[in-house]
């Protein structure tokens, strides 16, 4: 059991981290995997982050789903479920994670920064196979590093579509995919009881930070909110790389 310091740390961390999903739907792991590595290690703060991924996301999601595109969470979370995860969970140990973290921060980077710019094409219907397609990067970057949302992320801010069906969806692709990842970790008896109950601690503040950052999201027109999110995803780029 971590001393009553370092849970309070980390609630600090849950709770920003959760504000900003609440926010822009993604960004709580990212956020909060350098900070709780610190206080847990790097394993335990894996696990931690990947038992409460379905909570984070199925408090954001309860609050949309009525605007779902179904369709849309099929066609992601089908390759992201049973193509990604269990490929990257099955060459988790044998896949060089920092060349892959670097790889990653260069796609978003160039993604990122290409969508900020002047250049980039409006907001459009892309065809399903590339949202199959990131499904599956997704789900294979998450399984072996647990940075699997940006992928997901790109593709449905480079969609035409409201603001709150964009949210319900990304929420939808995450429960699913979490779901599927902590099930598939539960038989390796890597969940302790000490990463249950950790986690188990760090719900309320988790709670409250996605509410609060929901209430901002209610707020803030669409076109603020995708900003935000390429923003947030060339910042997160650049510190993957650096």
């Amino acid at each position: 059991m971590a001393s009553t310091e370092t849970l309070l740390l980390a609630a600090a961390v849950i709770l920003g981290a959760a504000f900003v999903q609440g926010v822009t739907g993604f960004g709580h792991a990212l956020l909060a995997i350098g900070l709780l590595t610190m206080l847990f290690g790097s394993g335990e703060a894996i696990l931690i982050l990947s038992v409460m991924a379905p909570a984070i996301a199925i408090v954001v999601f309860v609050r949309h789903w009525r605007r779902v595109d179904w369709k849309e969470v099929l066609v992601v979370a089908g390759p992201l479920c049973l193509v990604g995860l269990p490929l990257g969970i099955w060459l988790f140990a044998y896949v060089d994670k920092a060349a892959l973290t670097r790889a990653v921060g260069i796609f978003l980077i160039v993604s990122a920064g290409y969508f900020l710019s002047p250049f980039a094409p409006k907001p459009r219907k892309l065809p399903w196979p590339v949202g199959a397609t990131a499904g599956a990067l997704g789900g294979f970057i998450g399984g072996v590093a647990s940075t699997g949302g940006p992928p997901v992320v790109l593709y449905l801010n480079a969609q035409e579509m409201r603001k709150e069906v964009r949210m319900g969806v990304l929420q939808a692709v995450f429960v699913l995919g979490s779901v599927v990842k902590v099930a598939m970790l539960v038989p390796t008896g890597l969940m302790t009881r000490p990463i249950l109950l950790h986690s188990a601690i760090l719900i309320p503040p988790m709670v409250l930070g996605s509410y609060l950052g929901q209430l901002l999201f209610d707020r803030l027109p669409g076109e603020s909110i995708r900003t935000a999110a390429l923003v947030m995803l060339l910042g997160i780029g650049v510190v993957l790389v650096f």
